[in-house]
């Protein structure tokens, strides 16, 4: 496995060369599905045990959409960067900032140019190393890791939607162990207030754990429920969350 991982920089040189002689048929070649890649940054103010810390949630969905617009990382911007909305809100009186970076609205689709897919197929077969199994180099599947029961009970809440419907796959971790996660697909988003997943699908869910994945079948719409204790260990916190349509 290192000796493949040593290898892919070779690779890319030759697909980069490959570009180069013959076009950009190379790198443009197209993905058979809707990949949405955007960020959440939210900062805890004034009221949370854990101010000043920040949480920090990479998400990854992937889906089968059709007709959405498309962009890659080659000088390309996302085409629906302005709507992003940035907000603060609260939840149990206690104040936070959330801010957005490349949400798409799940009308605009990043697509990896081919090399770029080749290396990320081969940095997370390297990775899996650590438990995870890769059926797509976008989202995968994390080991079931129980973190400790948290001392508070208040909870910040992400809602994350997905784009498509049906069953999803999906996964999530957390770099700190003194905050675990609770997880939940839920059928539409909470107030502001909720504390657990109203609505949530029986069976698509898991408390206090480091890392999980699961899979939740006949979840029309809605989307998974993250809420994160009160008990941040870091200044910040990094959420991956990576979410996958499946037949």
């Amino acid at each position: 496995m290192r000796a493949l991982y040593a290898a892919a920089p070779a690779a890319a040189f030759l697909l980069i060369l490959a570009n180069a002689l013959y076009g950009h048929s190379v790198f443009g070649a197209s993905h058979p599905e809707a990949i949405s890649k955007y960020s959440v940054y939210v900062h805890l103010q004034e009221g949370w045990q854990s101010h000043p810390g920040n949480l920090l949630f990479e998400v990854t969905d992937v889906w089968s959409g059709e007709g959405v617009d498309l962009y890659y990382e080659s000088g390309q911007p996302p085409p629906l960067d302005e709507h992003n909305f940035n907000r603060v809100g609260s939840v149990g009186g206690k104040g936070f900032v959330e801010l957005k970076h490349r949400f798409s609205d799940c009308r605009a689709s990043w697509q990896p140019i081919l090399y770029r897919y080749a290396l990320d197929t081969v940095r997370n077969a390297y990775e899996s190393a650590g438990g995870a199994s890769i059926p797509h180099p976008y989202a995968p599947m994390y080991p079931d890791v129980a973190g400790p029961a948290p001392a508070s009970a208040a909870r910040y809440a992400q809602y994350i939607p997905v784009c498509g419907g049906g069953s999803y796959e999906y996964s999530v971790r957390t770099d700190d162990a003194s905050a675990p996660l609770d997880v939940a697909f839920v059928r539409g988003a909470p107030g502001e207030a909720a504390r657990g997943a109203p609505g949530a699908y029986e069976g698509c869910g898991a408390e206090s754990r480091i890392s999980f994945s699961g899979r939740c079948d006949g979840a029309s719409g809605g989307g998974l429920l993250v809420s994160v204790p009160d008990s941040l260990g870091r200044a910040l916190a990094k959420i991956t969350v990576n979410l996958r349509e499946v037949p």
